[in-house]
């Protein structure tokens, strides 16, 4: 069972494939909005250009300040460091070999 509300892991996919969205979804909006408003309005063609750029603009600090959001809520409050309580031990990897050191006890 979870310890916390963000350890669920429906909770965690759920928070990184929002990214996706905050990613294409303003870059669509202004770049067939752009379209449609210069087609409609007639007007010049450079505009377009400017629609691209502020979509990709808001794109950016969106998801810029999304993962500030991200960070903060996964952030592991004792340590500052943004990991979960891992420990690691010497004996915890492959090259170690008990037999050698009990063999010379």
């Amino acid at each position: 069972m979870a310890k916390r509300k963000n350890d669920n892991p429906i909770a965690i996919y759920a928070v990184a494939s929002h990214i996706g969205f905050i990613v294409i979804g303003p870059l669509l909006v202004f770049v067939i909005g752009g379209t449609a408003l210069v087609e409609w309005l007639e007007w010049p063609d450079w505009v377009n250009i400017v629609f691209v750029a502020m979509g990709i603009l808001t794109m950016l600090a969106g998801s810029f300040s999304y993962l500030q959001k991200l960070i903060k809520l996964f952030d592991n409050a004792e340590s500052g460091t943004g990991t979960t309580e891992v420990s690691y031990d010497r004996r915890d990897h492959d090259y170690y070999d008990d037999t050698i050191k009990k063999k010379r006890l």
